[in-house]
Protein backbone atom coordinates (compact mmCIF):
# COMPACT_ATOMS: atom_id res chain seq x y z
CA UNK A 1 0.00 0.00 0.00
CA UNK A 2 1.27 2.99 -0.54
CA UNK A 3 0.27 6.88 1.30
CA UNK A 4 1.06 9.90 -0.29
CA UNK A 5 1.91 12.77 2.51
CA UNK A 6 2.02 16.08 1.26
CA UNK A 7 4.03 18.31 3.80
CA UNK A 8 6.93 21.13 4.53
CA UNK A 9 7.55 19.81 7.46
CA UNK A 10 10.98 17.52 7.74
CA UNK A 11 10.09 16.10 11.09
CA UNK A 12 7.23 15.04 10.07
CA UNK A 13 8.09 13.63 7.05
CA UNK A 14 11.11 11.91 8.23
CA UNK A 15 9.33 10.56 11.37
CA UNK A 16 6.38 9.05 8.83
CA UNK A 17 7.84 8.58 5.74
CA UNK A 18 10.14 5.82 4.63
CA UNK A 19 10.97 7.39 1.20
CA UNK A 20 10.65 10.83 0.34
CA UNK A 21 10.48 12.65 -2.82
CA UNK A 22 12.29 16.22 -2.58
CA UNK A 23 10.00 18.38 -5.00
CA UNK A 24 11.45 21.82 -6.07
CA UNK A 25 8.86 23.92 -8.28
CA UNK A 26 7.07 21.46 -9.56
CA UNK A 27 10.65 18.82 -10.46
CA UNK A 28 11.45 16.32 -7.96
CA UNK A 29 15.17 16.56 -7.31
CA UNK A 30 15.99 13.33 -5.33
CA UNK A 31 14.19 10.36 -4.00
CA UNK A 32 15.34 8.33 -1.42
CA UNK A 33 14.60 7.39 2.80
CA UNK A 34 15.16 10.32 4.98
CA UNK A 35 18.65 9.14 5.79
CA UNK A 36 19.73 8.73 2.25
CA UNK A 37 18.82 12.15 1.90
CA UNK A 38 20.74 13.40 4.37
CA UNK A 39 23.56 11.41 3.30
CA UNK A 40 23.50 13.17 -0.23
CA UNK A 41 23.82 16.63 1.92
CA UNK A 42 26.83 15.71 3.66
CA UNK A 43 26.04 13.16 6.88
CA UNK A 44 28.60 15.44 9.20
CA UNK A 45 28.63 16.05 12.74
CA UNK A 46 29.13 20.09 14.35
CA UNK A 47 30.29 19.94 17.79
CA UNK A 48 29.93 23.35 19.86
CA UNK A 49 31.42 23.33 23.61
CA UNK A 50 33.84 26.10 25.66
CA UNK A 51 36.45 24.26 26.73
CA UNK A 52 37.94 24.20 30.43
CA UNK A 53 41.62 25.28 29.60
CA UNK A 54 42.84 27.63 26.25
CA UNK A 55 42.91 25.18 23.50
CA UNK A 56 43.93 26.56 20.01
CA UNK A 57 41.38 26.20 17.18
CA UNK A 58 44.57 24.81 15.03
CA UNK A 59 44.72 22.05 17.24
CA UNK A 60 41.83 20.35 16.19
CA UNK A 61 42.27 21.03 12.48
CA UNK A 62 44.98 18.05 12.82
CA UNK A 63 42.78 15.63 13.53
CA UNK A 64 41.56 14.03 10.07
CA UNK A 65 37.59 13.99 11.36
CA UNK A 66 37.75 17.57 11.45
CA UNK A 67 36.59 19.51 8.43
CA UNK A 68 36.40 23.40 9.81
CA UNK A 69 36.60 25.02 13.24
CA UNK A 70 35.56 28.11 14.27
CA UNK A 71 35.85 30.45 17.33
CA UNK A 72 32.94 32.24 18.57
CA UNK A 73 33.78 33.98 21.82
CA UNK A 74 34.70 31.71 24.19
CA UNK A 75 33.50 28.67 22.48
CA UNK A 76 34.55 26.51 19.66
CA UNK A 77 32.20 25.50 17.16
CA UNK A 78 33.92 22.20 14.96
CA UNK A 79 32.68 20.47 12.11
CA UNK A 80 33.41 16.78 10.57
CA UNK A 81 32.54 13.80 9.81
CA UNK A 82 29.95 11.34 11.57
CA UNK A 83 33.51 9.89 14.14
CA UNK A 84 33.98 13.75 14.89
CA UNK A 85 32.68 13.31 18.25
CA UNK A 86 34.73 10.37 19.23
CA UNK A 87 38.08 12.19 18.00
CA UNK A 88 37.30 15.09 19.62
CA UNK A 89 36.20 14.54 22.76
CA UNK A 90 39.54 11.59 22.66
CA UNK A 91 42.02 14.81 22.38
CA UNK A 92 40.49 16.53 25.18
CA UNK A 93 40.43 13.75 27.41
CA UNK A 94 44.16 13.45 27.16
CA UNK A 95 44.89 16.77 27.51
CA UNK A 96 42.32 16.99 30.50
CA UNK A 97 40.15 19.35 29.18
CA UNK A 98 36.23 19.06 29.03
CA UNK A 99 34.14 20.19 26.80
CA UNK A 100 31.55 22.38 28.74
CA UNK A 101 28.15 23.09 27.44
CA UNK A 102 28.80 20.88 25.10
CA UNK A 103 26.06 20.76 22.36
CA UNK A 104 25.92 17.76 18.80
CA UNK A 105 24.19 18.45 15.83
CA UNK A 106 23.79 16.19 13.18
CA UNK A 107 23.22 17.01 9.86
CA UNK A 108 19.28 17.26 9.51
CA UNK A 109 16.52 16.70 6.46
CA UNK A 110 16.15 20.51 6.91
CA UNK A 111 20.04 20.70 5.69
CA UNK A 112 19.33 18.10 2.82
CA UNK A 113 16.25 20.17 1.65
CA UNK A 114 18.53 23.52 1.41
CA UNK A 115 21.42 21.13 -0.11
CA UNK A 116 19.17 19.49 -2.78
CA UNK A 117 17.10 23.03 -3.52
CA UNK A 118 19.38 25.43 -2.61
CA UNK A 119 16.47 27.05 -0.76
CA UNK A 120 15.58 27.78 2.69
CA UNK A 121 12.96 26.11 4.57
CA UNK A 122 10.22 29.06 5.72
CA UNK A 123 8.04 28.39 8.74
Amino acid sequence: MTILLVTHFMAEAERLCDRLAVIDSGRVVAIDTPAGLVAQAGDQQRLTFRPSAPLEPAELTTLAEVTSVEQRGDRLVVTGSSDLLAAVTTMLARRQITAADLRVDQTSLDDAFVALTGRTIEN
